[in-house]
């Protein structure tokens, strides 16, 4: 089974020096960029990764679970907005409680200190923002180091 990793995507976004200093120019940009690193991330570890974030509204398919408004897959991320009247906390705890349930194990992403002792009392496994760019850059650098030795042959 492979890891399943939730990420707490505004959190991220603000923590993350080069997602935070989008912000002025696009938010939609900043997290265009969050999902790219992850779908990185997606593919060099074999990862199940979703990105959740609040409340938004946003045209296209709606056929979500409970509390989401809208989800897609892009580039293998599953990305979910909120409802406007449920936080990304809210849905992640509900991914919490019914990985549980099943018994499979669920790693999530997030500096909320409060949300990571809540999640952690779940039976989630919790990394912060830095823990996941350190994973995320180290992503980046091996898919690098694949394309450049596949470029030599």
């Amino acid at each position: 089974m492979s890891e399943q990793l939730v990420v707490d995507g505004y959190n991220v976004i603000h923590a993350w020096r080069d997602l935070r200093s989008l912000i002025a120019e696009s938010l939609e940009l900043a997290r265009e960029r969050l999902v790219s690193r992850l779908a990185v991330l997606a593919q060099v570890t074999g990862a199940e990764v979703s990105v959740v974030f609040d409340a938004h509204r946003r045209r296209g398919p709606v056929r979500p679970e409970p509390g989401l408004e809208h989800e897609s897959w892009v580039d293998g991320v599953r990305v979910a907005f909120t409802r406007r009247a449920k936080s990304a906390d809210q849905v992640i705890e509900r991914m919490a409680y019914e990985a549980q349930e099943r018994g499979a194990p669920l790693l999530v992403a997030t500096s909320d200190s409060l949300h990571r002792t809540m999640l952690r009392g779940m039976g989630a496994a919790v990394i912060d923002t830095d823990e996941l760019l350190r994973r995320v850059t180290a992503a980046e650098a091996e898919l690098a180091r694949r394309l450049r030795a596949y470029s030599r042959r």
